[in-house]
């Protein structure tokens, strides 16, 4: 092998060692090194999963907060700080891109930025943004934050001296404070145990768990309809889009809020010329549960579409009642004297 070949075979490992070098200041780009830091330290994760180049809400999140001392000096303190960078500009070493987008669909990252607090092993029990908050005050609620941490692991101690139902007591009041998803995604073991000890579900978490499955199930054949309608809709097919909303409400047998936000997706092909027809589908929509968050989203909805609807028929008064002017082609005949 060429010398030039053997530079080159080392180049990615050289570059994932010294990566930390490309993040921002006081950051990690490299994870596995993280979290061996943080398991020596005896100190927890935040993940930044940003777009900074591009992003607008990752680069308010940088300069309000990232930037600021009050940040670079505390947060370090009870954090090892990653970067998981997703540019469009810069370019990132290929392991390091390679790294970024299986952590994307580990922790099932969406949007940007998704700041996730995570212990040392990478097993994350909290999840926040942009907040409209100072550096100061973004410290504090990470640190409120890291207390689900705390009190988890306390918890699980108990839970681990504990027995039968109360030791499935103990595992869900460990628990209780992590967001579902997260529950249901990388707390399986200590939910699986505790669903076997408690026959009655006395804790919730079988039927919670249930519902996450349930729900998980339901937001794939929702992507599979979503690739559908966004062809239909590229191909201006409007009428074949709405019918195969139709199509998948009743096949799928969709009730409750559900249907509501299914039915809801039928807006991206009433164009502002349908108003009616889009009033319709909102009071559709709303009389399914008027009390459910997607019929919050719908009276809003209606609200704009009201304000649409006087719009429109004020422009076209005020068209109604301007003088028509002639064609500028026009010739008018001259002035006989």
């Amino acid at each position: 092998m060429r010398l030039s070949s053997v530079i080159l075979a080392a180049v990615p490992a050289l570059v994932f060692s010294v990566s930390s070098l490309r993040a921002a200041e006081g950051w990690t780009s490299n994870f596995e090194k993280a979290k061996a830091t943080a398991a020596g330290e005896k100190r927890d994760l935040i993940m930044n999963f940003t777009g900074s180049d591009w992003c607008g809400w990752c680069m308010k999140l940088d300069e309000e907060v990232f930037s600021k001392d009050a940040f670079k000096q505390e947060a370090p303190k009870n954090f090892v700080l990653v970067e998981i960078d997703f540019p469009q500009e810069k370019q990132l070493p290929e392991a390091i891109k390679a790294q970024n987008e299986k952590l994307q669909e580990m922790y099932k990252v969406e949007g940007f930025p998704s700041i996730i607090l995570a212990d040392a092993e990478g097993r994350p029990y909290a999840v926040t943004g942009y907040e409209e908050v100072d550096a100061a005050h973004y410290v504090k609620m990470l640190a409120d934050l890291r207390k689900v941490r705390l009190a988890r692991d306390e918890g699980l101690k108990k839970a681990a001296a504990a027995k039968g139902v109360e030791k499935a007591k103990a595992i869900a009041a460990a628990l209780k404070e992590i967001d579902k998803a997260l529950i249901h995604t990388f707390y399986t073991k200590e939910v699986d145990e505790a669903t076997a000890l408690d026959k009655a579900d006395v804790t919730g978490l079988k039927k919670s768990r249930d519902e996450f499955a349930s729900q998980r199930e339901f937001d794939e054949k929702l992507e599979v309809l979503d690739g559908e309608l966004s062809k239909l809709h590229e191909e201006k097919k409007f009428a074949e889009f709405s019918a195969r909303v139709e199509k998948f409400v009743a096949d799928e047998k969709l009730s409750g809020e559900r249907k509501q936000q299914t039915m809801m997706i039928k807006l991206a092909v009433i164009g502002p010329d349908k108003l009616k027809e889009a009033e319709k589908l909102i009071e559709e929509v709303i009389a399914i549960n008027p009390k459910s968050g997607t019929a919050e989203q719908a009276k809003n909805v209606k609200e704009s579409l009201k304000e649409m609807a006087e719009q429109v028929e004020k422009s076209k008064k005020e068209f109604d009642g301007e003088d028509p002017v002639a064609p500028e082609d026009e010739v008018k005949p001259e002035k006989k004297e």
